[in-house]
């Protein structure tokens, strides 16, 4: 079956949506195991961007076995029932195509970019990646090891560290709060059947395939067809987010020792989900706060007082809950002096609200960021595979800027006294503090 029509309004992924904008113009179809396939003609470009995404992320897992889905991805390209590892990047490389796969909270995604002549190879092998994986001991053994060693420079790098320590923070025991590269211990009890049991089981539950460039929908789909042969008959969403327990706001300061040079600070709390109405408002309220070069704490605290070289506010949002942040480094003698900064900013929203011209210059901002990273054949490609794997539809470009269009003073200015009280927003502080004032 496939789907595609002209309507002017957000629609079920079913019916499709063909925008007077370029880059939503695309097709769905779904087959008749339940695997779906989406993808954007685009006839003046020579490349393609191609993906496989899979509904399994860290946040389906369970601290015992913690980081097993990143395992998988990195599994996955150690080789299948007929190719080696060698095999594979030998494959890939004979036709010039960029590939690689990664790992987030909801989603794991194997992909590659290649010419248009070369779509049947590259399909073929990245349907041979992620449905015939061998899984063989001895790579298992390998690849633990390769983790370990990435876990390792994930706790060399506090900027990634700290935001692992603030999740668990403020999400308290939620699938959420798991990090994506599991731990040592978690990774180390983790057996070969386990491996396989998880795969069989969850990983193979949802997979939506997403293409977008010179690649025509029903070359696509035909040459899915001709390679999907061993799917699950329907697609089962054995990791159901809406089973487990929302996570609630709370108000905690945690300080971890780490003998870094500089201070890693995170303030912050719980957002909203993807399918709020809070969703533009949030992210147009985080751009003015701190979310470009002209937002407030930039400005004042590393342009103007010169306390910090990073500093930026962000909202992200998940199916059943969000995150809003602001993270800043600095030294350890303004550590509190930049938190100060923080909170009068918001204090002085709270009272003063946001001025027209800073709605304006968010909203601009943001939209152009949109635009230009959509032009991006792999952002593309992303974003319509991200959108049907999580949403089951694909928001049109040009009905996302007019909800941002449409955001107004008195909705943003109600975006912080819902998501900024005191009794929401934890403090996580990552550095050397023995080493000075910050207690």
């Amino acid at each position: 079956m496939i789907f595609s029509n002209s309507f002017s309004s957000e629609v079920d992924y079913k019916i499709g949506f063909l925008s007077n904008l370029k880059f939503d113009k695309y097709e769905i179809t779904e087959l008749d195991c339940g695997l779906r396939i989406v993808s954007e003609y685009i006839p003046y470009f020579r490349s393609i961007s191609l993906g496989i995404w899979i509904g399994t992320g860290s946040r389906c897992e369970n601290s015992s076995i913690s980081g097993i889905t990143h395992l998988i991805e990195h599994l996955l390209f150690k080789g299948t029932k007929k190719r080696s590892y060698k095999d594979i990047a030998i494959a890939f490389d004979s036709v010039g195509a960029e590939f690689n796969a990664f790992t987030d909270k909801e989603n794991t995604c194997v992909y590659a970019d290649f010419i248009d002549t070369h779509l049947q190879q590259c399909l073929e092998l990245l349907v041979d990646i992620v449905l015939n994986p061998s899984f063989l001991p001895e790579n298992i053994k390998t690849e633990k090891k390769i983790i370990f060693e990435e876990i390792k420079m994930s706790k060399d790098n506090p900027s990634d560290n700290v935001f692992n320590h603030f999740y668990k923070v403020i999400l308290n025991g939620h699938p959420l709060s798991l990090p994506v590269l599991g731990n040592r211990k978690s990774l180390g009890s983790i057996s070969n059947s386990t491996i396989w049991d998880f795969y069989k089981k969850i990983m193979l539950s949802n997979i939506v395939i997403s293409a977008a460039g010179n690649i025509k929908h029903k070359d696509l789909v035909s040459a899915v067809k001709e390679n999907i042969y061993n799917a699950e008959s329907k697609n089962k969403k054995y990791c159901n987010y809406y089973d487990i327990k929302e996570p609630e706001s709370r108000s905690i300061k945690k300080i971890y020792t780490s003998k870094t040079k500089a201070v890693h600070i995170c303030y912050g709390g719980l957002g909203c989900r993807r399918n709020s109405i809070d969703k533009y408002p949030l992210s147009i309220f985080t751009n003015i706060l701190g979310g470009s070069m002209s937002s407030r704490l930039f400005q004042k605290v590393r342009e103007e007082k010169g306390l910090s070289y990073s500093i930026f506010a962000n909202d992200v949002e998940y199916i059943d809950t969000g995150v809003v942040v602001v993270y800043a480094a600095a030294s350890l003698n303004n550590v509190y002096r930049v938190v100060e900064f923080i909170e009068n900013e918001i204090k002085d929203i709270k009272k003063n609200g946001i001025k027209d011209i800073e709605l304006s210059r968010a909203k601009e901002n943001i939209k152009g960021s949109i635009v230009l990273n959509i032009e991006n054949i792999s952002s593309r490609m992303s974003r319509l595979g991200k959108g049907l794997l999580l949403d089951n539809k694909i928001k049109p470009i040009n009905q996302i800027l007019t909800k941002i269009d449409n955001v107004g003073l008195d909705e943003l200015n109600k975006i912080v006294w819902k998501y900024f009280e005191p009794e929401k927003i934890s403090l996580v502080i990552l550095g050397d503090v023995n080493k000075g004032r910050a207690k």
